[in-house]
């Protein structure tokens, strides 16, 4: 008995491609991480994801934005943080996907994480700056943490 897939799911889950998630925020290296995923991209088939998370407004501040498209002012400020990122992968002709998600950053990191069966998430480090890196680490460990607590396996670099 042969069992055809889909060629919409084989596109989307190609069994020998292996999903990055790259977090963005304002702490990391952006030279360091585009380095790493140019030797990812030259040494194997991978599928970039970068991901900005934006946090939700409060009560109290949505009060205040009433009339305001905050979802559209969200993904606005997510892209100006991942545009760099973005420029240097351009600039060396690696393909990767990207979006901006809003929500609790720890939930909406291994949601995302998991639905897009990544094996690995990248969270980068900040070599001159030693808090910057240091908080890195602390956010890549929750994330493990998360995940672990989840069943899900994911290599964070």
């Amino acid at each position: 008995m042969t069992v055809e897939v889909a060629p919409a799911h084989v596109a989307l889950f190609p069994a020998a491609v292996r999903n990055v998630l790259v977090v963005v925020n304002r702490l990391q290296d952006f030279n360091s991480i585009a380095s790493m995923l140019a030797r990812l991209h030259a040494t194997e088939e991978v599928r970039i994801h970068l991901l900005a998370v934006e946090p939700p407004p409060t009560g109290h501040a949505m009060q205040f934005l009433r009339g305001i498209d905050v979802k559209k002012i969200l993904r606005e400020d997510g892209i100006k943080r991942l545009r760099p990122l973005m420029e240097r992968l351009d600039r060396a002709d690696i393909p990767y996907r990207h979006e901006v998600e809003v929500g609790r950053w720890e939930e909406t990191v291994t949601r995302f994480a998991q639905e897009r069966c990544c094996k690995s998430i990248v969270m980068g480090e900040h070599n001159a700056r030693r808090l910057a890196s240091l908080l890195l680490r602390h956010d890549a460990w929750r994330i493990r943490t998360r995940l672990v607590k989840l069943g899900f396996a994911c290599e964070l670099l």
